[in-house]
């Protein structure tokens, strides 16, 4: 059963950074996403929601400019949701873990851009020829074994040989694991900081501390405001649409 969870772990890890599962939804670039289904392959889908959640924070800013990153959540979410799993992580460790994953594996996402601009070549050499079939082959399926490789594989052993990670973890100085939950607890508030650096605008901001304020004071769930947010959007954009001559739509 292990080995099974394992192959689909895998597969999820795959398809997170494989481009062409992001013509289907572009939700596989969130841990959000990717944590929630190797919960649900693992047997914990709440556990890995959350833990996937714990790690997506940290990229909710998260943009990138020109092919580069600053981190990896395409790796972090799903590879460091099942490090967790595995290993009884919480969530603020899991969340430090999850980011340095995301950070090393930089590395990789590099790799894997670099090493498939050959079957772009490759393409263009069937173009030339004439066959796009494989055109159609050199976009898809090389693409998604390089993913594998540097995805996939890493994502398997840690479902397989990672259960021991949470007793080394716990086998450091107290202070350090101390320090894991720390950061851990910050890099939420980063990522959020991330995010109001974009629509810290002047026009914007009175709406996200409006929405706050309604979450702590009024108790408000995050769908009643989501649902509220929608109705102010769609209100704002009607009165300020340009009317008729007659003063009629």
């Amino acid at each position: 059963m292990q080995i099974i969870s394992a192959i689909l772990v895998a597969l999820i890890a795959t398809c997170s950074t494989w481009w062409f599962s992001h013509t289907i939804t572009r939700t596989w670039l969130y841990p959000l996403w990717s944590g929630f289904l190797v919960g649900i392959v693992m047997g914990q889908p709440i556990e890995g929601m959350m833990i996937g959640a714990a790690i997506n924070l940290p990229y909710v800013g998260f943009i990138t400019a020109g092919g580069s990153m600053p981190g990896n959540p395409m790796f972090a979410g799903p590879v460091g949701t099942a490090l967790a799993l595995v290993s009884g992580l919480d969530a603020a460790t899991a969340t430090t873990v999850g980011v340095i994953l995301g950070s090393v594996a930089i590395l990789t996402w590099n790799a894997y851009m670099t090493l498939n601009t050959f079957w772009v070549h490759m393409a263009d050499k069937a173009v030339e020829n004439g066959n796009l079939g494989m055109v159609r082959f050199f976009n898809y399926v090389p693409s998604f074994f390089v993913s594998l490789l540097f995805n996939g594989v890493p994502a398997f052993l840690v479902v397989v040989y990672g259960s021991g990670f949470g007793d080394w973890l716990q086998n450091f100085p107290q202070f350090v694991v101390d320090a894991f939950i720390v950061i851990g607890a910050l890099m939420p508030a980063l990522g959020i900081g991330m995010l109001l650096n974009y629509i810290g605008k002047t026009k914007l901001i009175p709406f996200f501390f409006a929405g706050f304020f309604m979450t702590i004071y009024f108790n408000l769930g995050t769908m009643a405001i989501a649902v509220l947010a929608v109705i102010t959007g769609l209100a704002i954009y009607n009165f300020s649409k340009p009317t008729t001559h007659g003063g009629t739509e």
